[in-house]
């Protein structure tokens, strides 16, 4: 597994990849660790307005790295609750990012991945990819994903999702909420490079504002932060020059 990091347009983006293609970029907790450290310091710079990933390889992302699985087997019930709510905790850090991280999403996109693509904030995704959930054909129900799931799809879509019943397409994903644009697979990096390029067009404060609204009403299903943030992007504003 390797992460690399390049910056372009002047380092306002930092363009992420996550190669683990030789096991379908599956994650472990260090994995997913590393990755969750490796955005957060690219978007600790102010010059930074947007962050793109690329995932490396054919497919997204080919769910948690089943090697672990055995270590849970003396776990109690308790460890193992601990160990689902810290992996939940490390996508909960991308989705805290200042600035909003967009990604081309193609190939399958199994089990853990589908959570890892509800924590990014601009996923495209590519109109033959394919999301599943494998997990209750080892025996057991997803935990994080499944509260994704179940919060994003109607209830029988759920049903059928996590009951592994169904396979979601790139459509279902984006009518689902899941996905902020679909493209065909041949052009699926220009769309992605479109995305990036109507972001470079917003000013870097207010698009981080914008990031602070969602993510901050989304939290707390209230506004407060919202007039807070928007009254500083206003004011910023105006102390810029931008009053008219």
């Amino acid at each position: 597994m390797s992460i690399s990091v390049t910056y372009e347009h002047e380092g306002r983006v930092a363009r992420l990849t996550y190669d683990n293609s030789a096991r379908g970029n599956c994650f472990s907790t260090a994995q997913l660790r590393e990755l969750v450290e490796a955005l957060e310091a690219a978007a600790a710079e102010p010059v930074r307005a947007v962050i793109r990933l690329d995932m490396a390889g054919r497919h997204f992302c080919g769910g948690w790295d089943t090697t672990s699985f055995a270590g849970l087997l003396d776990e109690s019930e308790g460890a193992v609750a601990d160990a689902l709510r810290a992996s939940d905790a490390l996508l909960d850090r991308i989705r805290a990012l200042p600035v909003p991280v967009v990604a081309g999403v193609r190939g399958r996109i199994i089990g853990f991945g589908v959570g890892l693509l509800s924590a990014l904030h601009l996923p495209v995704v590519a109109s033959d990819a394919r999301a599943s959930l494998p997990e209750v054909q080892f025996g057991f129900a997803p935990a994080g994903v499944g509260h994704v799931v179940t919060q994003a799809l109607p209830r029988a879509q759920a049903y059928a999702l996590l009951c592994g019943l169904t396979t979601a397409t790139g459509r279902q994903l984006l009518t689902w909420g899941l996905a902020s644009r679909m493209a065909e697979p041949a052009d699926l990096d220009t769309a992605v490079d479109d995305v990036i390029d109507a972001l470079l067009a917003v000013p870097g404060d207010a698009l981080r504002g914008v990031v602070e609204v969602v993510e901050s009403s989304l939290r707390t299903g209230r506004p407060d932060r919202a007039y807070e943030i928007s009254a500083r992007t206003i004011v910023d504003g105006r102390h810029k020059g931008g009053e008219s």
